[in-house]
């Protein structure tokens, strides 16, 4: 405000100064100002009802309002008063403070702690501050965040109509071949249809050991507003909304209908951050099992590596961990996985959803094991025989029996096992959850089959985003009991679940749970420690032997501790030290262990040196030494292999073996694959590979490869019409307001996965390449499962060159115009310079006043900016121009300052040239010769009236010097 009083007293001091009727004012007040105002300028002062842009600082749109405003101050017309609240409330301003802020703007100002330029000002004000911009009627409210309503409920939703959609297909391929195992295939066939209104997805498995083939999932999903409506099958379950940290352990297959509240086309959910961590002796994979499928397979290099629970399949579900490394499995080992919790409310809100449908029977009939079964027992007996994973884990989809039976026992009881069903499939269910405060929730569920009822409760507590705990009640009517809780605080993970099953008859507790009466205790931790990084993990699990039915058992009496610490070592080597004890029903008597210890140490680029020791009871397993190698072969495909020289067994039994790994990582933009391979001289023989890859059809029928998998997606397809500059431009992506992919792009498709319910805005700056288009360079949308959004441009490469220009008489251009569809900028450098960027083949021409501008011929397909050095811009070379013969049949030249240019002609030959000036000459006209590439430009100047021979010589010279112009085409630049 001081700069407004300050330039009001200059005013009215230049003003009293110029102007003798200023010498005795008569002064006007402006109270708010504390200042007099002189009666000319009294008018302005006294205030106008004039309209003003109204925003809230940060929000995405203004409003229109009327102001009785005045240069420094203004107040609210009250005919705008109903605007303001009603925009100020869709912010979810409170209410008392939006009476505040409106009674406030009856007398606006702009806040003292605005300095400088008042449209660039951002205050932080204790409650509230203005900005008030009289010269370009803007007014801009600036609020503390104490003012708005973070719990309001009323919020917008966006259109459910996918305008958008697409369909994306995910194909996952998995070969497995075991020297002493035979091999097999698994694949998993995602596909994902979008809709105008909703989406069907598709999931199918097949298992060529086990001869399985099955539909792990078929449905249709529709939401629309806060509703949301569901119809299929689900092998697995499937998500609703923040009811589903309801679900109890496991899952379980059921044909339904569902109708349940939604929040998703508000914002989209949050991501799991928990992981596990193992640590490998040496290179090998990593394999997730859910009921015997493949639900992740990933290639991991010795020491110490992870899986993150985010990378895995919806639920919460016991996962069976394998760890394959020199040619055999290491380790096998249950987890607890939760991976429901991607939903959240804000305090006072509730979710719901509603069920009816049908229980597909868990366990088919089965009189005696297949061949293929029998062989992978027999195997998995072998594999026992090394005392190494005896955990009892489901293995080819049978699971051994947890009282430690011998295999042929076991084989006997399996074959007869019957089928378990419930007397009544059908079921109904009703499921609730409530945000009672801003970190608590509470959740009731109640679901019945007819034969029997389940009724939950349960709370969800969350002290930070990476800190939350939760905890399931269940109840049965037939007198089974259900309690779990699971807790994630940082990077410590607590998983506690006990069933106590009431009777031995197969029932919907079961169904629901297990065939047996378990307690079960999961930790997982992992910490930063001594400038290392460690980690423990700790599974217990129980059978309760007196609920323990007939038919087949589907728990097991284990448990297990695993711990691993990895810290930097000598020589910017590695240590990794290991160790797993196991024990429990299945191992028999005795208790298992095995301790390891690995030393990398890297000698040179991409070499390293191994060394690890492995123990048992029996004594040391394995000494081993290895050299390994990583190649880099170009951007997508990398490779670590590793020869090794190892001493096994005890020293009963021992031998020494020499072995050869590999693995090898191929990912470009279409496909992602893996493969592990290893091969002893004690005839061991394993490979395993993954492939992956998800093929993209938008709504004009073109289909798309990525080796990224999402369930929606961004298709940018830039063609440049076969040029050989593959740099496209900048390609950006915001979520909402936030930047979220940022990248020059180099190829004609580039397909991008984006997360589902976001608002998305795509844009391609093609500033920064050598290509230009008339098409729309942005599209913008909202992202639904299914959506596949285009922005589809032809690009017209552009020509940039640096020239420097003079003028016939040698004297610098001081400016060049561009005309013809073909241009695109011209930009002066400096005196006489230029840069000319023009679109590659298209018609355009160089000008400057009455002269033509000349280049030598430029490259199309050239990729860089080229200086084509000192050129010269010529009068009469246009005919177009009047070159030639005037009206009077006289020569007609181009007057250039106080002179006239007669251009003669264009020649390549000497001898030509020498001719045409010894008759110019010898009629007494000078020549000016200009030499530019191949040609030579000769012009006739004269400061006197022609004579009579002089007009007869420069008419037979101009007129050949046009036809010359006609045939040849001096603008044309390109070869």
């Amino acid at each position: 405000m001081r700069y407004k009083r300050l330039a009001l007293s200059i005013i009215f001091c230049l003003s009293s100064s110029l102007n003798p009727i200023f010498s005795q004012p008569v002064n006007a007040s402006v109270e708010s100002e504390g200042i007099e105002i002189p009666a000319e300028f009294a008018d302005m002062y006294a205030g106008s009802t004039e309209r003003f842009s109204f925003e809230l600082a940060s929000a995405p749109e203004q409003v229109s309002i009327e102001l009785n405003s005045t240069p420094t101050s203004a107040s609210l017309n009250t005919s705008s008063q109903g605007l303001i609240e009603q925009y100020l409330a869709r912010f979810y301003v409170k209410k008392e403070s939006v009476a505040e802020i409106v009674s406030a703007m009856n007398n606006i100002e702009t806040s003292q702690e605005c300095q400088g330029k008042v449209s660039e000002c951002n205050l932080m004000p204790e409650r509230y501050a203005f900005t008030y911009d009289f010269e370009k009627k803007h007014l801009k409210l600036f609020i503390n965040v104490s003012l708005i309503d973070s719990h309001k409920t009323a919020k917008t939703f966006h259109n459910a109509t996918n305008e958008r959609y697409g369909a994306i297909n995910s194909l996952n391929v998995n070969y497995h071949y075991f020297s002493d195992g035979g091999s097999s295939v698994i694949t998993r066939d995602e596909t994902l249809v979008g809709l105008k209104y909703g989406s069907i997805k598709s999931s199918i498995y097949a298992d060529t050991s086990s001869d399985k083939f099955e539909a792990e999932q078929l449905s249709y999903d529709y939401e629309s507003g806060n509703h949301r409506f569901q119809l299929g099958h689900f092998k697995y379950g499937y998500e609703q909304n923040t009811t589903s940290f309801m679900d109890l352990s496991g899952g379980y297959s059921q044909d339904v209908i569902n109708y349940s509240s939604s929040k998703n086309l508000i914002d989209g959910g949050k991501q799991n951050n928990r992981r596990l961590f193992y640590i490998l002796p040496n290179k090998g994979r990593i394999e997730v099992y859910r009921d015997g499928h493949l639900i992740h397979s990933q290639n991991v290099d010795a020491g110490q590596q992870s899986i993150a629970f985010r990378d895995l399949a919806y639920g919460s579900y016991t996962a069976t961990i394998v760890v394959i490394s020199a040619g055999r499995e290491i380790l096998r080992e249950q987890q607890q996985i939760f991976n429901n919790t991607a939903f959240s409310l804000n305090k006072g809100e509730f979710d719901y959803s509603f069920s009816a449908g049908i229980l597909n029977d868990r366990y088919e009939d089965v009189d005696e094991p297949s061949d293929s079964q029998s062989r992978n027992l027999k195997a998995l007996q072998g594999k026992l025989a090394y005392g190494h994973y005896g955990d009892s884990l489901l293995y080819d989809g049978i699971e051994p029996h947890g009282n430690g039976l011998g295999l042929d026992e076991y084989l006997e009881t399996y074959s007869q096992t019957q089928r378990l069903e419930l007397d009544t499939n059908n079921f109904v269910e009703g499921k609730a959850s409530y945000q009672l405060t801003d970190s608590s929730m509470v959740g009731a569920r109640l679901l019945s089959n007819s034969d029997s009822t389940m009724a939950e409760f349960g709370l969800k507590q969350s002290v930070n985003d990476v800190s939350t705990a939760q905890i399931k009640f269940s109840s049965y009517s037939n007198g089974s009991r259900f309690i779990a809780v699971n807790a994630n605080f940082y990077n410590i993970g607590l998983g506690y679940e006990k069933f106590d099953s009431a009777d031995s008859d197969y029932g919907l507790d079961n169904y629901m749970l297990s065939n047996t009466g378990y307690e079960r205790l999961n930790v997982n931790i992992s910490s930063n420690l001594w400038d290392g990084q460690g980690y423990l993990l700790y599974v217990n699990n129980k059978l309760d032997e007196e609920s323990v039915l007939d038919q087949l058992v589907t728990q097991s009496d284990y448990w297990s501790v695993s711990a691993g610490y990895s810290h930097s070592f000598i020589a910017d080597s590695m240590i990794n030290l290991s160790a797993t004890l196991q024990g429990g029903d299945s191992f028999g008597d005795d208790d298992d262990w095995y301790a390891g210890v690995l030393w990398t140490v890297p000698f040179a680029t991409g070499w390293s040196v191994n060394s690890s020791v492995s123990m048992s009871p029996l004594g040391m397993d394995e000494f081993r030494n290895s050299v390994s190698k990583d190649v880099q072969f170009g951007d997508s495909l990398s490779m670590n292999n590793e020869l090794g020289v190892s001493y096994n067994g005890t020293s009963i039994d021992h031998d020494m073996n020499s072995d050869f790994s590999s693995n090898i990582s191929y990912q470009d933009e279409h496909i992602m694959s893996d493969t592990y391979a290893y091969i002893s001289s004690d005839g061991t023989r394993t490979i395993n590979t993954s492939m992956d890859s998800t093929q993209v059809l938008s709504g004009k029928g073109e289909i798309y490869f990525t080796s990224q998998k999402s369930d929606a997606y961004i298709i940018v397809d830039a063609d440049n019409q076969g040029g050989a500059d593959t740099h496209r431009g900048l390609l950006s992506v915001y979520k909402g307001s936030s930047l979220s992919y940022n990248e020059n792009i180099v190829r004609e498709d580039t397909v991008i996965p984006v997360d589902s319910y976001k608002s998305l805005s795509v844009h391609l700056d093609t500033d920064s390449s050598n290509y230009i288009s008339d098409q729309a360079h942005e599209t913008s949308g909202y992202s639904l499962p299914g959506t596949v959004l285009s922005l589809d441009i032809e690009l017209v490469k552009i020509k940039t060159f640096i020239s420097s220009f003079d003028d016939v008489n040698n004297q610098a251009i001081a400016n060049v115009e561009c005309v013809g569809v073909g241009c695109v900028d011209v930009e002066r450098l400096a005196e006489g310079v230029f840069k000319i960027s023009v679109i590659a083949g298209s018609n355009y021409q160089l000008v400057s006043q009455h002269q033509t501008c000349l280049t030598p011929s430029l490259d199309l397909d050239s990729t860089y900016i080229v200086n084509t050095g000192k050129n010269y811009c010529l009068p009469g070379l246009d005919h177009e121009q009047a070159v030639g013969h005037g009206s009077d049949n006289k020569p007609k030249g181009v007057t250039i300052g106080d002179k006239k240019y007669y251009f003669v002609g264009a020649f390549t030959n000497q001898t030509e040239l020498l001719i045409t000036r010894q008759k110019l000459d010898d009629v007494g006209l000078s020549v000016i010769i200009r030499t530019l590439g191949q040609r030579q430009y000769a012009y006739v100047t004269n400061e006197s009236n022609l004579t009579a021979k002089q007009e007869i010589l420069l008419s037979e010279l101009c007129l050949k010097a046009k036809r010359l112009i006609r045939q040849n085409n001096f603008v044309n630049n390109w070869n």
